[in-house]
């Protein structure tokens, strides 16, 4: 008898852990940490919401859906939520910190928010 083992989504805890040390790493203390841990939090809850919709409406890609790949966190739709809340909360050093959190320079930046800009207002 054939036995088929399904792979599984790795539990939300292990996504926040690595989404942690991910941003931790890439603040360099840099970033307060109030701020960094609900920057943590919304993105922790984004991507493991969009998993588990993906491992559910593509079931040939599961496994790719199992475990968080950090490359998926420098996708458009994260970092547009991230400047979402930082432009919310009116940071004074809201470029600042962008650029920390996105790797960018002053025109990476730019560019990056004209993109962010065409691509909500087309």
């Amino acid at each position: 008898m054939f036995c088929r083992t399904e792979n599984k989504i790795e539990p939300k805890k292990n996504f926040h852990l690595e989404i942690e040390q991910y941003y931790n790493g890439v603040s360099n203390n840099e970033i307060p940490k109030e701020l960094l841990i609900e920057i943590i939090e919304k993105v922790t809850d984004k991507i493991y919401e969009d998993y588990k919709r993906f491992w559910e409406q593509y079931p040939k890609s599961r496994k790719r859906y199992s475990k968080l790949k950090l490359e998926d966190l420098k996708h458009p739709f994260v970092c547009y939520l991230i400047t979402d809340l930082l432009r919310k909360k009116q940071l004074v050093k809201y470029k600042h910190f962008s650029k920390i959190l996105f790797g960018k320079n002053d025109t990476e930046l730019d560019e990056y928010e004209k993109g962010k800009y065409d691509y909500e207002t087309k």
